[in-house]
């Protein structure tokens, strides 16, 4: 298998394309790969293409396209997951494997079991990190598109944005809300997209559910046990994708 690398300058429309710094670095320090060597390089935008490294510098490298490669094809529900902001690497976990599952962007929400500081969470270093965290996974998992990492905001902000077609809220078994099993989703139709809402370590406040319901919120449950939080994303998605593809 080729190695990967991203380069978001990448026009179909052109010979050669340089990659970033960070890219570079890898192509050169790490991979120790040189002029000639066979690469393939993805936009985030859904191209990737085979090329070859045309040049190197100490902080540089430039690739020759050579074809275009197909990707893995596309769910057929874009999905927007609706995270509650989990403590340290947990966070970067479930990043990591929403992306890996396909969600076209994650949406990071302050909830009321939030156990982090409000100040730290809003810190542009920490997007960039899940952003990081989101192009790392990208590149492994080998889809062509890059997730979009919303600001973090309260989920009251969130829950008042305009509708999408389907909301469903993940709650536990003992949520006093009568939740629907997430196998009666194959009785309806896919729809073209979908908010999936994954709460925080402690799970969601009652009143949020409350909220999340009368915003229009389904509340759903995969089964009769308790999961840790950071497994979520990829097993809400994962019973999504198996449903309507």
């Amino acid at each position: 298998m080729l190695p990967r690398f991203y380069a978001p300058d990448l026009d179909p429309e052109l010979a050669s394309v340089s990659l970033p710094g960070d890219e570079a670095r890898h192509l050169t320090r790490a991979l120790r790969l040189g002029a000639g060597a066979e690469v393939t390089v993805f936009n985030g935008r859904g191209v990737e293409f085979r090329a070859v490294v045309e040049a190197t510098g100490r902080e540089t490298a430039t690739v020759r396209l050579l074809e275009p490669m197909a990707g893995p094809p596309a769910p057929s529900a874009s999905i927007v997951v609706v995270q509650a902001v989990l403590k340290g690497s947990s966070m970067d976990d479930a990043v990591r494997d929403a992306t890996m599952m396909g969600a076209d962007a994650i949406a990071p929400v302050l909830t009321a079991h939030v156990d982090i500081k409000v100040s730290l969470i809003m810190r542009p270093e920490t997007a960039e990190r899940w952003r990081r965290v989101a192009l790392a996974s990208v590149k492994q998992c080998r889809r062509t598109t890059l997730p979009e990492i919303h600001p973090p905001r309260k989920l009251a902000e969130w829950l008042a944005t305009p509708f999408v077609p389907l909301r469903l809220i993940f709650v536990e078994p003992s949520a006093a809300c009568a939740p629907r099993s997430v196998a009666s989703l194959q009785r309806e139709a896919a729809p073209g997209q979908a908010a999936v809402l994954l709460g925080p370590e402690g799970g969601w406040d009652e009143s949020e559910i409350r909220s999340a319901v009368e915003h229009g919120c389904v509340p759903v449950q995969i089964g009769p046990l308790t999961l840790r939080a950071e497994t979520m994303p990829v097993a809400a998605l994962a019973a999504l994708t198996a449903i309507w593809q």
